[in-house]
């Protein structure tokens, strides 16, 4: 049984934690949070009392030996509140985590998932293979799911990923398959190549502007169950050391009992690659200037 604590102090942080109370998978669910009435207490307990799921609020002690901690979002409201709530919240439950002796994994389940998870890893000292973000995870299901409906195919057969950031994507149709055929082969034949591009990409935008705890809850979940041995390959948020200036960016990784494991680089075509290259550049300036905010 996994023992998982869930932080933060939105309704993000309420939908995440009762998908777990209410979860299939053997856990023992317990909250961090600095304001119980943000997050519906009273009603996660009712929902515990009738779940197989055990569920408790945390305390200092209790994060020493939970395998995940999972960080929401610690505001709600305008991107910069939330930034700046998310870093101070991750800063502070991170240095009580690592006070008590936490060793386990980190997933980090807010906005901004890669800026959230290079700062994650950097405040809690922890290994890179041990803290991942959510990333582009949803987004690829998205992508997915609207090529499938598109060419009117079961959303298994469907093979696509997306990169880079959850605000600042690339959809990599260069390497999207249905079944064995690529998908830009199948537009070359197709009477609307341009309208289904357009539909598709803007069905992933709207996905990200809206995306919230609702939608969040189960990729959470699956990522539990990955980290229980149930293997995934997904885009999620991982730093990646390059030069003297590490990354964070998802790209499809492995994840298993053993963490996050690389697989064969996925690259795009020459145009999707200059496009990732771009969003990670908006990154680490985003980065560089809030890291120059704390010096």
């Amino acid at each position: 049984m996994q023992k998982v604590v869930v932080c933060g102090d939105t309704s993000a942080t309420q939908d995440v934690t009762a998908k777990l109370i209410q979860s299939r998978l053997p856990l023992a669910v317990l909250l961090d949070t600095p304001a119980t009435e943000h997050v519906g207490l009273d009603g996660l307990i009712a929902l515990a009392a009738v779940s197989e799921n055990a569920f408790q609020k945390a305390t200092p002690k209790q994060l020493a030996d939970a395998d995940v901690l999972i960080i929401t979002d610690f505001a709600e409201g305008a991107a910069e509140t939330v930034q700046a709530a998310n870093l101070a919240g991750m800063r502070r439950e991170l240095k009580a985590a690592m006070g008590a002796g936490f060793s386990g994994r980190l997933l980090v389940a807010t906005q901004e998932s890669e800026l959230c998870t290079h700062f994650a890893q950097r405040f809690s000292g922890l290994k890179a293979d041990a803290v991942m973000g959510l990333g582009t995870m949803g987004l690829t299901r998205c992508f997915e799911h609207s090529l499938a409906r598109e060419f009117d195919v079961p959303a298994g057969a469907v093979t696509a990923y997306v990169i880079g950031t959850q605000p600042d994507f690339t959809l990599l149709w260069s390497r999207a398959y249905i079944g064995a055929t690529a998908v830009m082969t199948l537009l070359q034949d197709a009477d609307d190549a341009s309208g289904i591009m357009t539909r598709v990409l803007a069905a992933c935008q709207a996905y990200a502007k809206a995306a919230d705890g609702h939608s969040l809850c189960g990729l959470v979940e699956r990522l539990l169950a990955a980290n229980a041995g149930s293997a995934l390959i997904a885009p999620v948020a991982v730093r990646y050391d390059k030069g003297d200036q590490p990354l964070v960016y998802s790209r499809p990784v492995q994840i298993d009992r053993r963490g996050i494991t690389a697989v064969a680089s996925v690259t795009g075509s020459e145009a999707e690659q200059q496009s990732l290259a771009e969003a990670l550049t908006r990154l680490s300036a985003q980065i560089a200037a809030i890291e120059a905010g704390e010096n």
